[in-house]
């Protein structure tokens, strides 16, 4: 962990927040960025060393992505990439291991992650993309994906697909998972206009009659839900690192410039309006990271973290809202002024409230496995 913490140190030193709020203002990939946290090694964590990674699990991937945001450097294509790592290693073949997993190490590959359907949202279980097998073993690949993040740079996606009906009343089951090459033939994708500014795009994605071959199933055909978690319990601890990272970055920028405005006089800092909200952003913000960094190690135990996983989600969302908002409020008029790069954070805190997973989905997730209540959706 001491290594890790030094490399993004050395990072931090070379790249500043201006670098990358630059790029996101004009829509571009962090491309200096990126090639330093491959070059040094980092993008290679969660990777076994006998594949070229750098080892390490969920908690260094984690302590990387949290470190770099705390200086404002908005890592493009890290939790799609990752969270289907995470999956592959755990559940897929030792081919698929060989195959798919070095070039992601050195940058050369990168994989997004295709889940999310304008008429599932958060019910997985709904979606319509799906995959037919053919006699030979191979899928046809058909269906649609919106909001998929870096679809077009990647290589590769994990693809979740339905491939039979649900296996039971509650609608579970039947889902398998796919590695499809994003330039296969019948795979074409289009850039959303997203305005929040994001150091990677967001696209929809379709799949009109793709051949998937039958060697790029992970995990088991139909019964693809364990494999799919150990992609989503992973996603919901890289975004919230991320997040987290991002809240203590403009709380700190926020810290600053209460420290020396002064219109009466008197720092506004020292006023209570504007000292207890920053006060209770902090405590909100280390509360949340403690559980991150406990829900990351238990994790890596293999222990079950789906509650522990969404809760933190939840609480670095609502820490990163408090500190945005005190950020907002304390540059006044001023944090309206895209060079100020303050408002960023406002509406990137707001996407936190909703994905990777809306917090109101996770009330009730809590509400029912952490107290026993009646299922409300």
């Amino acid at each position: 962990m001491q290594a890790v913490a030094e490399t993004c140190e050395a990072i931090t030193r070379k790249i500043d927040r201006a670098y990358v709020a630059g790029c996101a203002r004009n829509k571009q990939m962090p491309r200096r960025l990126w090639e330093m946290w491959a070059d040094s090694g980092l993008l290679g964590l969660g990777v076994p060393e006998e594949l070229g990674g750098a080892g390490g699990g969920v908690s260094e991937i984690v302590l990387a992505n949290d470190l770099l945001h705390r200086a404002g450097l908005e890592l493009p294509h890290t939790t799609p990439n990752h969270m289907s790592r995470s999956c592959i290693v755990k559940h897929g073949s030792a081919a698929q291991r060989q195959r798919y997993l070095p070039p992601t190490v050195t940058g050369e590959e990168y994989f997004a992650f295709a889940i999310t359907e304008p008429d599932a949202g958060t019910n997985t279980f709904k979606i319509r993309t799906h995959a037919k097998r053919l006699d030979r073993g191979d899928f046809i690949l058909n269906g649609q994906k919106h909001y998929i993040t870096g679809f077009a740079e990647a290589k590769h996606a994990l693809v979740v697909a339905r491939t039979a009906p649900p296996m039971s009343s509650a609608h579970t089951g039947g889902l398998s998972l796919l590695i499809v090459d994003t330039q296969s033939s019948g795979v074409s994708c289009t850039p959303m206009d997203i305005e929040i500014h994001l150091p990677d795009k967001n696209y929809v994605v379709n799949f009109d009659e793709v051949v998937v071959p039958a060697g790029n199933l992970v995990g088991v055909e139909h019964d693809g839900l364990k494999a799919l978690f150990d992609s989503l319990n992973p996603e919901r601890l890289f975004a919230a690192a991320k997040y987290i990272g991002l809240a203590d970055h403009v709380l700190a920028r926020a810290v600053d410039y209460a420290k020396v405005r002064a219109p009466f006089g008197t720092p506004i800092g020292a006023y209570q309006a504007i000292q207890h909200p920053m006060a209770l952003a902090k405590a909100r913000i280390e509360a949340a990271r403690g559980m991150l960094y406990a829900a990351a190690a238990s994790y890596d135990r293999g222990e079950e973290v789906g509650l522990q996983a969404n809760m933190v989600k939840f609480l670095v969302a609502d820490a990163f809202k408090t500190a945005a908002d005190i950020a907002m409020t304390t540059f006044g008029g001023a944090g309206t002024d895209l060079s100020q790069d303050i408002l960023p954070f406002y509406l990137r805190a707001k996407l936190a409230e909703v994905a990777p997973v809306n917090n109101n989905v996770i009330l009730s997730f809590i509400g029912r496995h952490a107290l026993g209540l009646p299922k409300s959706y």
